[in-house]
């Protein structure tokens, strides 16, 4: 299990700089996770902020991943469902997905940057968090919103039906 290798692989002074803030939070719930095998772990903030949560944490493809998920949640009666969901999903997994983007990264840098220092430099540019990071994930389901709407538009317009 990725969170265990994980846990493993690097020492925790490693993982509390990549993670930064609230490192603590995480490292405690990884351990536990770890113990018990789960890939299930609450995690209020992935709840209540999905996408922002994904991009808050620099997992960029998972926030983009949600938001065209999310397209589904325009069907009637289904979307509703599956957008909640969603939603439990990204709540009850959120913690799962952090601890695999840090392993990943961590492993990348430490095959990239032998020289300690040099790695430790970039584990902590590469970690932590950025209200960069939501704004780009506002902007893109923003973007991928309207690019949808054109086409329903254009859809609807082309197909000779109006309401």
């Amino acid at each position: 299990m990725i969170v265990k290798k994980l846990l493993e692989e690097f020492d925790e002074e490693t993982i509390r700089l990549f993670v930064q803030k609230n490192a603590d939070y995480y490292i405690a719930k990884w351990k536990i996770m770890a113990a018990s095998g789960s890939k299930i772990s609450w995690n209020w903030s992935a709840f209540l902020f999905n996408s922002w949560w994904f991009g808050y944490r620099k997992m960029y493809l998972y926030a983009f991943i949600y938001i065209l998920l999310n397209i589904l949640s325009i069907v009637p009666l289904f979307g509703f469902i599956f957008w909640i969901f969603l939603w439990i999903m990204v709540g009850m997994f959120g913690n799962y997905l952090y601890a695999k983007k840090t392993y990943e990264t961590l492993s990348i840098l430490k095959s990239a940057y032998s020289d300690e220092q040099i790695f430790k430099n970039m584990v902590a540019k590469e970690g932590g968090t950025t209200v960069f990071g939501v704004i780009l994930v506002i902007l893109v389901a923003i973007a991928v919103y309207i690019t949808l709407l054109i086409f329903l538009s254009a859809y609807i317009g082309s197909s000779g039906y109006y309401y």
